[in-house]
Parts: structure tokens; C-alpha cells; sequence
């Protein structure tokens, strides 16, 4: 498909822009403007607007460019990380006398553990359901997610797991109608896969497997949060929020800095004095692109002025989603079974040990491997023995 056919909303886009850009100089150019209207003109080309089968498009979009979101995230953390060793370790740490080694080994640090998360979630298996009698059968399957199952694995890990979190659960009094559990510790049928499955799995509509402990399906690591990866995901936001917030604080007292020269020299306005792409006021993409060219680097204050608000931003949605996450892991509940719970007053969790045993259950007895990357650690996740909760 040629994106820009003469005759098409997206060339006629771009050549109105190509004579906007060449314009002379006192005539206005709005990069916002042109950005919205290029934007627009490429969805319009490459998802035809037309309402019968506009929701078909969008599937079929995102299906193709699913897998292609984790490589956006990972491309992202390595500008993040690149980032300090081209600009801000010379403006953060050696022009102000700090220890060079002792940051960048902090940097490098961090960079590893999230980097060594993030892959591990993205290849590791979440805890599939499959038939003991069967490869993966039932119901069609992703092929992204049948590349990476691996029989033999799967298999052992439902044995491992009946045994420590199904198999020894004993409730007593369960015949007792006054209590409402949440979630059932019995084992299900599913019937999209036609297979059972151990309590707390469930079905996932995307990957189209069922998953021990379903979490939730993420797409920015093409896969499902399980039982065997929710550890790993949830050290991942930890890791991701740490290294912004050390990233901020470092690069803080500088960007207030610039800020002010800047507005110094050109003048404050709510949408940028100079390009009028907002209150940081960077350069367009065409503006970077070119300066990269002639300079052969992008200037320092641009970078830091971009950098920072984007640390700051991802910090605080990292620190919500964790907090949310360690607020599940302390009831005892996966975040599906956190959202579904029945508004009730009697509801018990036979799975809740209380907090301790709940956040050992998900991070282990021996908290230094929290602190290890992934290729390192000794030790899997938690495991307690016995569920055992008496009648309310």
C-alpha cells in the first residue's frame, strides 16, 4: 500500500506541509496544527473510514502491531539510560564534583535490573493451563504465545502448583452458607480451552489461554501477568519507578535552572515563546532532525527540558500502579479477582495468610534476591503450604 498516492488526504496533507515549512518566515507556523492534521490523515489512510467495518480495521491494526509494543518500551528505557552517559553525567555528576562511580554504578544498576525484568516478563511463560493428556488443544491459540510454551515446563509447573496452593488448602466449615469465598479454591472447567484448571486460573480472550493466577493481559509486554511472571512484573514497575525517581532528583536543580534562563531570554508564554509547542517549549521533530544533522548532536538543555518531565510522569503512574499491586498483594488477591470481588460484607479470601506470609507467597522468604536481576537469583517465587482459615 503507497501511503502517499496522489489524490490521498495524507499526500495532500503532506504537500500543503512541505510549502508551510518553506514559507518565509513571517508567516506563522503552527507545529501543533500540523502535527494534529498529519496524524489524522495517515490514520484515515491506514484504517479507511468507513463505519461497517471501522471496528475491523482497529482489530486487525493492532493485532499486526501488538508484538511491536514491547520493542517501543525497550527502546525507550535504552534512551533513558543512553541518555546519561551522552549528557547528564556530565552536567549532574562530574561538573558538579560527584562521585562519577558511585552514580553511573548506580545507573548501571538499575538499568540491569529493569532491563532483566522487563525481558523475563516478556519471554518467560505466565503459568499456562495445559491438559495433562494433550499438547495445547482446545480452543485456537495465539501463535505469539504458542512459539513460547514449552509442554514439559508447563506441565511441571501445574504439578508444583496443585501441590503447594491447591492441593493443601483445608477450610473449615466450608459447607457453611454464611461465608462467601472469594475466590473459590476449587478447581474449574474452562470452556473455551475444555480443559480444567486449578482454582485462581482463568481465561485470557487475547493470548487465548488459560493462565495460572491471571493477573491481567499487558500489552507493553505482549503477554499475560501470571503466576510465574507476576513477580518479576510487579519488581519491573518497582525498578522502572526507582531508577525515575534517582533520574529526577538528579537532573531537578538543572532543569529549574535552564527553565529560567530560558524564559530570560525569550520571554514567558503559556505555549512556548518560541516554537508554541507548549510551556517546555521544545523543537518540532524536523527542528531536531535538522539540528542533528548540522551539529551532529541535539543541545543539552533540549534533552534535559525533555527528559525530566518525562521521569517525573512515568515515576508518579509507576508509583500508582504499584501501590495498587502491593495493595492486592497484601489481601491476598490478583488484580482480576481484586476488581470482581462481590460487594459483601461476609466475603473471605481462603487464599489471604495475612501480610507477611502473602508478600513472601509472591517475593520469597530471602528479601536480597529482590535487589538480584533475574539471570542471578537462586531461588522462584514463595511458596506456603497450607491455607487454613477458620469460620468467621
Amino acid at each position: 500500500m503507497r501511503l502517499l498516492t496522489p489524490g490521498s488526504k495524507l499526500h495532500q496533507a503532506w504537500s500543503d506541509f512541505v510549502v508551510a515549512l518553506y514559507a518565509p518566515a513571517s508567516q506563522d507556523f503552527n507545529s501543533l496544527y500540523w502535527l494534529y492534521r498529519l496524524f489524522y490523515a495517515l490514520l484515515d489512510t491506514i484504517i479507511p473510514c468507513r463505519d461497517d467495518s471501522r471496528r475491523k480495521h482497529i482489530n486487525g491494526f493492532a493485532t499486526r502491531f501488538r508484538p511491536l509494543i514491547p520493542s517501543v518500551g525497550i527502546t525507550l528505557i535504552l534512551l533513558c539510560l543512553s541518555s546519561y552517559f551522552t549528557t547528564f553525567r556530565n552536567i549532574a555528576v562530574i561538573m558538579k564534583g560527584k562521585s562519577e562511580t558511585l552514580h553511573t554504578s548506580i545507573v548501571v544498576w538499575l538499568g540491569i535490573n529493569i532491563l532483566s525484568h522487563y525481558f523475563y516478563c516478556i519471554n518467560a511463560s505466565p503459568g499456562i493451563v495445559i491438559s495433562p493428556n494433550a499438547n495445547i488443544s482446545g480452543a485456537k491459540r495465539n501463535d505469539d504465545v504458542q512459539s513460547r510454551v514449552k509442554i514439559n515446563e508447563e506441565k511441571k509447573r501445574i504439578n508444583l502448583y496443585n501441590l503447594h496452593y491447591t492441593m493443601k488448602i483445608s477450610i473449615e466449615d466450608s459447607t457453611d452458607n454464611s461465608v462467601w469465598y472469594h475466590p473459590m479454591p476449587n478447581d474449574t472447567f474452562c470452556q473455551k480451552c475444555e480443559i480444567d484448571r486449578p482454582a485462581r486460573s482463568h481465561h485470557c480472550r487475547i493470548c487465548k489461554v488459560c493462565v495460572l493466577e491471571y493477573d491481567h493481559h499487558c500489552p507493553w509486554i505482549n503477554g499475560c501477568v501470571g503466576y510465574n511472571n507476576y513477580r518479576n512484573f510487579v519488581l519491573l514497575i518497582f525498578y522502572i519507578m526507582i531508577g525515575c525517581w534517582y533520574g529526577a532528583y538528579m537532573l531537578a536543580f538543572d532543569f529549574v535552572y535552564v527553565m529560567r534562563e530560558y524564559f530570560a531570554l525569550h520571554g514567558f508564554k503559556l505555549m512556548g515563546p518560541k516554537y508554541g509547542t507548549g510551556l517546555l517549549d521544545l523543537p518540532p521533530p524536523w527542528t531536531l532532525l535538522k539540528e542533528y544533522r548540522i551539529k551532529g548532536r541535539i543541545d543539552d538543555d533540549v534533552v534535559l527540558r525533555a527528559i525530566f518531565p518525562f521521569l517525573l510522569f512515568i515515576s508518579m503512574i509507576m508509583f500508582v500502579f504499584l501501590l495498587d499491586h502491593l495493595l492486592s498483594i497484601s489481601r491476598g488477591y490478583t488484580t482480576l479477582e481484586k476488581k470482581t470481588r462481590p460487594d459483601r460484607n461476609d466475603v473471605l479470601n481462603p487464599f489471604d495468610l495475612g501480610i507477611r506470609k502473602n508478600f513472601e507467597r509472591v517475593f520469597g522468604t530471602n528479601l536480597i534476591n529482590v535487589f538480584i536481576p533475574p539471570p542471578f537469583q537462586t531461588t522462584q517465587r514463595g511458596s506456603c503450604n497450607n491455607y487454613v482459615h477458620t469460620k468467621l
